[in-house]
């Protein structure tokens, strides 16, 4: 890990003549790069392919770095290139097929691996050896605290069916906004803001031009694992896209804690890095991360992961100036492409980097410059597409379903990292002035946004407290930064490796210290996990009601199922009127007033039905779904409970052969206790 304290491309030795020209095993590689993907196509294993190349793209980076590191930064640039490549893959032919984007990305990066110059060969290493070198001590408390984190999350959908899974999703209305996304995304073969048209009657309107990064991102991964650009059917491929959901989730834990590890440097070495893994892991998955899964923020998720990548990397650079670069001008496009309403607070990260450690870019800035100018066009794409629907600062005053960060568990940490970042130690430290200019921008942006809703609209809302999610995760890596110099050097470090003498001593301090900052901070915050207000500790937090399962729905997950398995080839939107409606009666199944969301989903038609989803969230009368089956531009087919009063007037309605255009269903439970569909007797 570097320490942050030094700048590549001073002091690098001179390659030889003889070894400049590529040598057998970079002209193996690019073969095997270039003509792999196509044989592996054949062979159904395109998931094999997806791993090649990332793990090609973590050998070419040539900082000093552990397979752990490799890895987080290689798949994190090519996010930003995919992102990239998504401009191009809705104009040529092939779309989003495994092959094709193996090829396009392979291309790159086999011409990187034959103009740089070979590595000088290692000798023979002993096998301890090897494995210690590719997972060092320093990465496994990230790699369990990592782990925790996904299979807390995945404990919910390992024990339930696909229909199961979608219950557990029901209630998260973006989520289903997403889903349809992601699955229009799948049918055009590239971003669906360059092809609006094509997707009007997928998208529900004004979302052709929200910002696709996460939908782009996990339409490929879905490419690779079907093996081509075929669609699965649509309640397998629903349960599909929430599984890759919860890996974006997952994955946000796993940069947070990296980046954590990364910020606070190589002086917390081996195992002591658990006296941040451990209370982090559980502020994440018991506090905030439940409660941002919960609401289905699939595009918010994807690009804080990346803000954190970035951060962790301003704060402790790589080696070489221009990987440097590289690397953050590809974070930036992911993070626009993500959620571009992220985008300040990754310029500002940039920034900060660039000014602390300008001497060390200057050198190299004929690199610098294109580099900064290519990245800086691509992210600023999504905003310029999305200017019409997004482009005023009213639209930060618009209200929307989301849950309050806790207040009491985010300030101390903000306030915590302040204070020690602003010590006259801190401030000569490159990293942790990174780290203080970081915390300061994003703080301001929070405190802008919020003067700036409580000076139009008098209260906060939702993107404030969006805001308040950046400001948590920027919060707890600089607050890493900072541990070291809030608690003492001496005590939590331990002792230098290269050191001598009082050994034993110095490891029990330096462990104990260790065991007693873990367990306060995942004391502190266990025991405050509950949104501010309600039941304290444990019982209170989102990451319980996660685990029970508070928010799942089987019951109107089954009848979405069963109504989108009826209704194929009927060309009618189905419209759902069965269970209760969010506004008019107050009962258990107050789910059901998201089922019209997805059903637009499951039936691909998010773009026709989404009036009628408005329309069915209130409780309605026999009348009202006359009027409205005769202004509705779409045909419609409603579907009622077998036994309710609505199925009744209906019937006193359309008797004598009255309104025989109408198409109603019935839900009903069969002898087994299954529900089943049939049409409904009318007039």
């Amino acid at each position: 890990m570097t320490t942050g304290q030094g700048s590549a491309g001073g002091g690098r030795f001179r390659v030889p003549r003889d070894r400049r020209r590529p040598d057998s095993r970079q002209l193996w590689f690019a073969a095997a790069l270039l003509g792999l993907p196509p044989v592996l196509h054949l062979a159904s294993a395109d998931l094999v392919t997806f791993t090649l190349v990332w793990f090609a793209a973590a050998s070419l980076i040539r900082s000093r770095a552990s397979a752990f590191d490799r890895l987080m930064i290689s798949g994190a640039v090519l996010i930003g290139w995919t992102c990239a490549l998504g401009l191009l893959a809705g104009y040529w032919p092939w779309g989003l097929h495994p092959v094709a984007l193996a090829e396009a990305t392979a291309l790159p990066l086999a011409a990187l691996r034959l103009v740089r110059p070979p590595e000088a060969p290692t000798g023979p290493q002993p096998l301890r050896a090897r494995l210690r070198r590719v997972v060092p001590v320093r990465d496994r408390p990230v790699l369990l605290g990592a782990a925790a984190a996904a299979v807390f999350l995945f404990y919910p959908l390992l024990r339930r069916d696909a229909v199961g899974r979608l219950g557990t999703v029901l209630e998260a209305e973006d989520l289903g906004r997403h889903a349809a996304l992601y699955d229009t995304i799948l049918r055009l073969g590239g971003l669906a803001s360059l092809q609006r048209d094509a997707a009007f009657d997928t998208v529900t309107l004004g979302l052709g031009t929200y910002p696709q990064g996460s939908h782009l991102t996990l339409a490929v991964v879905t490419s690779f694992l079907h093996g081509g650009t075929e669609r699965g059917a649509p309640l397998a491929q629903a349960s599909l896209f929430v599984t890759l959901f919860t890996l974006v989730t997952a994955a946000l834990a796993a940069a947070v804690l990296w980046a954590v590890r990364r910020a606070a440097g190589p002086a917390l070495r081996g195992w002591r890095g658990l006296a941040l893994a451990v209370p982090a892991t559980a502020y994440l998955i018991v506090a905030e991360l439940p409660r941002l899964h919960g609401r289905g923020f699939l595009s918010e998720l994807f690009a804080l992961g990346l803000l954190a990548i970035l951060v962790g990397l301003a704060i402790r650079p790589l080696d070489r100036t221009r990987e440097q670069v590289a690397v953050l001008a590809a974070l930036t496009v992911g993070v626009s492409f993500g959620h571009y309403l992220l985008l300040p607070a990754a310029a500002a990260t940039v920034l900060a980097w660039a000014v602390v450690n300008r001497r060390g870019w200057l050198r190299h800035w004929a690199t610098v410059l294109p580099v900064a100018l290519l990245g800086g066009a691509l992210a600023l794409f999504p905003p310029y597409v999305n200017h019409q629907s997004a482009g005023s600062a009213d639209v930060l005053t618009l209200p929307g379903g989301i849950g309050p960060v806790s207040r009491h568990l985010l300030l101390p940490l903000v306030v915590a990292a302040f204070a020690a970042l602003l010590t006259r130690g801190a401030r000569a430290n490159r990293p942790r002035r990174v780290a203080l200019l970081s915390l300061t921008a994003v703080s301001l942006l929070c405190f802008g946004v919020m003067e700036y809703q409580l000076a139009t609209v008098g209260v906060t809302s939702y993107f404030y407290e969006k805001m308040l999610h950046q400001l948590l995760v920027v919060g707890l890596i600089c607050f890493a930064a900072a541990l070291l110099p809030m608690l003492g050097r001496r005590a939590l470090a331990g002792q230098h490796p290269g050191t001598t003498g009082g050994t034993g001593a110095a490891r029990l301090r330096s462990g104990a210290a260790v065991a007693a900052v873990a367990g306060c901070l995942t004391f502190t915050v266990v025991s405050n996990a509950q949104p501010d207000g309600g039941r304290t500790g444990w019982a209170g937090s989102a990451g319980r009601d996660l685990l029970r399962g508070e928010a799942a729905r089987p019951g109107v997950a089954e009848r979405v199922a069963v109504i989108e398995a009826s209704g194929a080839g009927d060309g009618r939107v189905a419209v759902s009127l069965a269970g209760s409606r969010a506004w008019g009666e107050t009962v258990e199944d107050w789910g059901s007033a998201e089922d019209n969301l997805w059903l637009g989903v499951l039936n691909r038609d998010q773009g026709r039905s989404w009036r009628a989803w408005e329309w069915a969230l209130h409780r309605r009368s026999a009348q009202d779904v006359l009027d409205f089956a005769a202004t509705s531009p779409e045909p419609l087919r409603f579907f009622v409970d077998d036994s309710s009063q609505l199925l009744a007037d209906l019937r006193v309605l359309t008797a004598g052969g009255k309104h025989p255009e109408l198409a109603v269903s019935v839900l009903r439970k069969d002898g087994d206790g299954d529900l089943v569909v049939e049409p409904a007797r009318l007039g």
